[in-house]
């Protein structure tokens, strides 16, 4: 590529970059415009409570910011968004006496927790629970640690070969209930014996393990193929669901997001040379695959599994390139205050599922 492509194509995405960031701040204004109006209609109210009202100006400020990329995320092109980091870099923009930070990831690049039992039957899912049991090996965890979790969402009693029911957690101390439900957060699995902060929210690696490891070997390119967030448990899963989750659809994993190990648990076919190609392959394209049709063109996928199907041809009806669930982190801060908004948008519904704050 010619010296002058490059610069072309460096300025495009980075024009392209600033009218997002412009847009952005243009709708954050505006959304915060329009709930600052209702706020100084009340905010006599609370004269008599300044902190109070600090704070609920400070609440309104972060909820804009939620509705700002909501209507980014259903105005702007995915590929144009991926193609100037805006999922992967957080937006920080001055407003109203506040800075409001917005961060934004797709969830349905991760195995999701919930779809280990069946919706349609109550039972576990052998398929799901096949990459789960893959995602543990190749970050070092028991396969069976899933046992209980099965159990904990299941409503039958029950127990999986290494689980835990009811019984059992009337005799832990101190006792507490089975859930026998979804799981509406990644903490709730704190609650499940087996696991604990660090097996979820940190580099489950050992030091010995770490310093084996060596990219020496690697290119530039294929070390952005993995890293080591990518051995953290909490960003290979999730518990949110879409508006439908019955639909045969919705349980694919978007291979636009999925990190590493979750392409590994694809098939016991996969490699660890062909998953690096497939995340390879996306970074070539902008960061995002726009059909499963480029993926079959991919060298490592075309290997024999199964007959005479090929890796690409058996993962292909666990895949999409399609987002669908959105997580959506908003924070402000003033002066004084602080407020933050966690929101789940479902784009097939165009619907808010999860609302925290």
């Amino acid at each position: 590529m010619s010296l002058a492509l490059q610069k072309k194509r460096y300025l495009q995405k980075s024009k392209s970059g600033f009218i997002i960031l412009v847009l952005t701040s243009v709708m954050l204004t505006l959304t915060f415009s329009a709930a600052l109006v209702l706020f100084q209609g009340t905010f006599s109210e609370y004269r008599s409570a300044e902190l109070e009202a600090g704070h609920m100006k400070a609440r309104m400020l972060a909820q804009s910011g939620m509705e700002a990329a909501i209507m980014i995320l259903t105005r702007v092109p995915a590929d144009q968004l991926a193609s100037v980091g805006f999922f992967i870099v957080p937006l920080s923009i001055p407003l109203g006496e506040g800075i409001v930070s917005i961060q934004i990831s797709e969830e349905s690049g991760k195995l999701n927790v919930n779809r280990l039992v069946r919706f349609i039957d109550n039972t576990m899912d052998p398929r799901v629970r096949e990459m789960f049991d893959s995602l543990s090996t190749t970050l070092g965890l028991p396969a069976d640690i899933w046992d209980p979790v099965v159990d904990y969402i299941d409503e039958d009693n029950i127990a999986q070969p290494r689980g835990f029911e009811q019984a059992d957690y009337s005799r832990l101390t101190p006792p507490r209930r089975i859930k026998n439900g979804r799981l509406h957060s990644l903490e709730e699995l704190l609650l499940i014996p087996g696991f604990d902060r660090s097996t979820i929210f940190e580099d489950i690696r050992s030091e010995k393990r770490k310093e084996d490891v060596s990219e020496d070997f690697l290119s530039d390119l294929e070390k952005l193929t993995i890293s080591d967030d990518d051995f953290i448990l909490a960003n290979n899963i999730t518990v949110y669901l879409p508006t439908d989750p019955m639909n045969p659809d919705s349980d694919r994993i978007n291979v636009n997001t999925a990190p590493y190990h979750v392409m590994l648990s694809l098939s016991p076919y996969m490699t660890p040379d062909a998953a690096r190609a497939i995340i390879r392959a996306r970074f070539q394209k902008g960061g995002r695959f726009t059909s499963l049709n480029e993926l079959a063109s991919i060298p490592a996928l075309s290997i024999n599994t199964v007959g005479s199907a090929t890796l690409y041809q058996e993962i292909e009806s666990r895949i999409t390139v399609n987002d669908q669930l959105y997580k959506i982190v908003a924070e402000a801060s003033t002066d004084l205050h602080l407020a933050h908004v966690t929101s789940i948008y479902d784009m097939v519904s165009r619907k808010i599922t999860l609302y925290l704050e």
